[in-house]
């Protein structure tokens, strides 16, 4: 499975994980959020690192996370 990678473009430190390409399905955090698309990630990447972001791929199609 692909995940795929966005970015809050309205400068702040806010990134998601999407398994929707188009990134539709993350919430706006707020007014000028703006989720432009960064790069695929493989699922199997994301798993050993976050068990959470998992959970919520699962089951919300997205995490979004601040880095």
């Amino acid at each position: 499975m692909q995940v795929y990678l966005f970015r809050d473009q309205s400068g702040s430190n806010n990134f998601a994980y999407s398994t929707d390409v188009t990134g539709r399905n993350i919430p706006r955090l707020a007014a000028r959020t703006e989720w432009t698309f960064m790069r695929v990630v493989s699922y199997q990447a994301i798993s050993p690192d976050c068990e959470e972001a998992m959970r919520h791929l699962e089951g919300f199609g997205y995490y979004i996370f601040e880095k």
